[in-house]
């Protein structure tokens, strides 16, 4: 069965609701352009043969993984998403955007439509 919202467009929780959302839309945008260039590895000093000890740089990645994760928790952003049939940020695919354009996309029977019935053509 399909929900239906009601969207009221001048109320300022619709508003709210869509600030938060492209917002959340643009942090992962951004934590996804931080990872492209973040170096790999960072200086941690040196060992006691003055080799320098390489520590891994992850922390942009989870960054970005926690900001996705943000968008997709998110119901609005995710309609936005949709709307705008954006699969992915930055190479990370969206499975909840992707599970609703699917459904979009499947094939449509009548009789699972509410419109559907013993009158009906």
């Amino acid at each position: 069965m399909c929900n239906i919202k009601h969207v009221d467009g001048g109320s300022a929780e619709y508003w709210r609701e869509r600030r938060e959302a492209f917002a959340l839309i643009r942090e992962a945008e951004e934590a996804g352009e931080r990872m492209k260039t973040a170096p790999l590895y960072l200086h941690g000093g040196y060992d006691e043969d003055g080799d320098v000890i390489p520590i891994e740089n992850i922390e942009p990645f989870d960054d970005f993984e926690d900001a996705v994760q943000r968008v997709e928790a998110n119901a609005t952003a995710v309609s936005i998403l949709v709307a705008q049939e954006r699969m992915d940020i930055h190479g990370r695919t969206l499975w909840s955007v992707v599970a609703v354009l699917e459904k979009l996309a499947g094939h449509f029977y009548p009789e699972d439509s509410p419109l559907w019935g013993p009158d009906t053509d």
